[in-house]
């Protein structure tokens, strides 16, 4: 077995000489981002007005296929979806089609899921959450939305929290204090690591750890709790 050698072109000699042509890609990278977006949009727009039945198409997608080299229908039909995501977000302000920004295709495709279960205002709500977990510049991803979906649904109530009664003793409100203070340091590590989620490996970590940190809260404030809950439950972080 050969050891692979990698070779550096003479021409990125260094990271300034390289610099140019990485920022050149980058702009590119964002101006495909935003066109694809767009697409998505000009695409719903066509369908929504019946553009197709113009040509004698009933079927939009088969249409679309039909005069866009390289779709497909099953693609157009994807498109579509968060396509009606992007326009919709337009006309809640929430993003400017001529210059779309602050979301990527697939946070578009994960509100898009959301939409048709939960309806609009739903959405729009969870694209909202979204965007408060994101630092200013980055993009809603899908990763972001599923974390803004399960910190939303259902909705947190805000009522003092109930000891499990696997967790009560004789002298309850100690006991009940403690737990208590356990419980919010929890809530408070989770919503930490939904900051931290992204595309990234990190950000993927980072959204996996959340959501097994909610099914255990969930299990103990259910009262279902296992003994790993209960020792995860008091280990401070």
């Amino acid at each position: 077995m050969s050891n692979q050698v990698e070779v550096i072109s003479e021409q990125y000699s260094s990271r300034s000489a390289a610099l140019p042509v990485v920022r050149e890609a980058q702009k590119h990278y964002k101006e495909a981002k935003r066109a694809t977006i767009q697409v998505m949009a000009d695409l719903r727009r066509l369908q929504d007005g019946g553009v197709h039945l113009l040509y004698g198409e009933r079927n939009f997608a088969t249409w679309a296929e039909a005069t866009f080299e390289g779709l497909s229908a099953g693609n157009v039909k994807q498109l579509t979806r968060a396509g009606e995501i992007a326009l919709e977000l337009e006309r809640h302000g929430r993003l400017n089609l001529r210059k779309p920004e602050g979301i990527g295709t697939t946070g578009l495709r994960e509100l898009s899921v959301i939409s048709n279960e939960y309806g609009v205002d739903k959405m729009i709500e969870i694209f909202d959450t979204a965007k408060g977990m994101v630092e200013d510049g980055k993009e809603i991803a899908g990763t972001t939305v599923k974390a803004a979906m399960h910190l939303l649904m259902p909705p947190a109530a805000e009522p003092r929290v109930e000891v499990p009664a696997a967790l009560q003793e004789d002298d309850g409100d100690d006991e009940d204090e403690v737990v208590q203070s356990e419980l919010q340091e929890r809530i408070s590590h989770i919503q930490d690591l939904l900051w931290d989620v992204g595309e990234d490996a990190m950000g993927q970590a980072a959204f996996v750890e959340a959501m097994q940190e909610m099914q255990r809260l969930g299990r103990m404030l259910s009262g279902k709790g296992t003994a790993e809950d209960a020792e995860w439950l008091e280990r401070g972080r």
